[in-house]
């Protein structure tokens, strides 16, 4: 039997209800970039999100957005989208995890 999504110590504990997908339209508007839906499916981990987006922008953008001041905007966009404050957020960290324990 499944069992309803669990938070996991290294995931944002965003429920699948939407609310990873505002939290990636939010990064595209935030940094005027479109990912192709395939490219959005894929994502699961922030590092990953942050290697998109770091690709999106492009080498000029790179050079203008720091590594670090783009990973606190990516944060910030998790924990606006409705993940837990209390939680340490890196690259392996999980938008949610499914878990049929």
């Amino acid at each position: 039997m499944n069992q309803p999504f669990l938070h996991k110590a290294n995931s944002l504990g965003l429920w699948g209800d939407g609310d990873e997908v505002e939290m990636v339209e939010a990064i595209e508007q935030a940094f005027s970039i479109r990912f192709e839906k395939a490219e959005a499916e894929q994502l699961v981990t922030m590092g990953q999100l942050f290697d998109l987006v770091k690709a999106k922008i492009g080498k000029l953008g790179a050079e203008t957005i720091a590594g670090a001041v783009l990973w606190t905007e990516l944060v910030k966009h998790a924990r606006d989208a409705g993940a837990d404050p209390r939680r340490t957020v890196d690259r392996n960290t999980t938008f949610f995890s499914r878990s049929a324990e």
